[in-house]
């Protein structure tokens, strides 16, 4: 994935973008323990179809298509929640150092009580709990046509609510095969692209190499809307491709 825009023929696409289904998994026990009421972990599996599904006609005669249901990639995002009593740093240290990272620059010195001062000007209305972006991750087929951003979008749209921004550290989820080539040039032009497609999605920079999405911004609707077309727009081509 290098844009938010679809780079590759849709020729090659394996199957129908608009069959693909997000699934929203979370557990917990009754009684939390440790910092389970402070850091909420949410998967988000993308299948394409769902099992039984038989209200679409297989799209390639040959049957390239992925079976119903089977996953094509998955999120995984965080709930910080504000106000629960522990550390919230801690929290996110304990977790990965990624988290740590985001947690560190939205947080205030304490880790415990409030966000820093970057925080609170950098948002709108910095109260309530933060999401945090940590994964997208696609199998190789239905990567270079843009979906990442669109169901990012879609994901933090259901699981943003009572949070007043969403965090993303933009790194290297996916490697070239030749370790050779991962260059610090390599690297720099990688971040550069992941960051283009968390912009597309109303993510802008904040400070330490970590990117706020405000939450009470009508900007990420807008852009949420147009990766929905694009996606609409994607999957029209790919029944007209096979029609022909």
């Amino acid at each position: 994935m290098t844009s938010a825009m679809s780079i590759r023929p849709v020729s090659e696409l394996p199957g129908d973008p608009a069959r693909l289904h997000l699934h929203y998994g979370h557990g917990h026990p009754a009684v939390p323990f440790d910092c389970e009421d402070t850091l909420e972990s949410w998967y988000v599996a993308v299948t394409y179809g769902t099992v039984g599904d038989e209200g679409w006609e297989d799209e390639e005669e040959g049957g390239h298509a992925p079976a119903a249901g089977s996953e094509i990639g998955h999120l995984i995002l965080w709930r910080l929640r504000d106000d629960t009593g522990d550390n919230r740093w801690e929290a996110a240290d304990a977790e990965s150092g990624d988290l740590e990272v985001t947690v560190s620059a939205v947080l205030g010195r304490s880790g415990r009580t409030g966000y820093s001062a970057a925080f609170e000007r950098a948002v709108t209305h910095p109260v309530g709990d933060l999401l945090i972006l940590d994964r997208v991750s696609l199998d190789k087929a239905w990567r270079g046509f843009g979906l990442g951003p669109a169901l990012a979008a879609e994901a933090i749209r259901r699981l943003s609510g009572g949070c007043c921004a969403v965090a993303v550290f933009p790194g290297m989820g996916v490697y070239s095969e030749d370790r050779e080539q991962v260059t610090e040039a390599y690297r720099l032009q990688a971040k550069k692209k992941i960051s283009a497609l968390w912009e597309s999605i109303g993510f802008q920079p904040f400070r330490r190499g970590v990117w706020l999405l405000d939450t009470a911004l009508r900007r990420p609707e807008e852009l949420m809307q147009a990766r929905r077309a694009q996606l609409r727009a994607l999957g029209t081509a790919f029944r007209q491709l096979g029609s022909v």
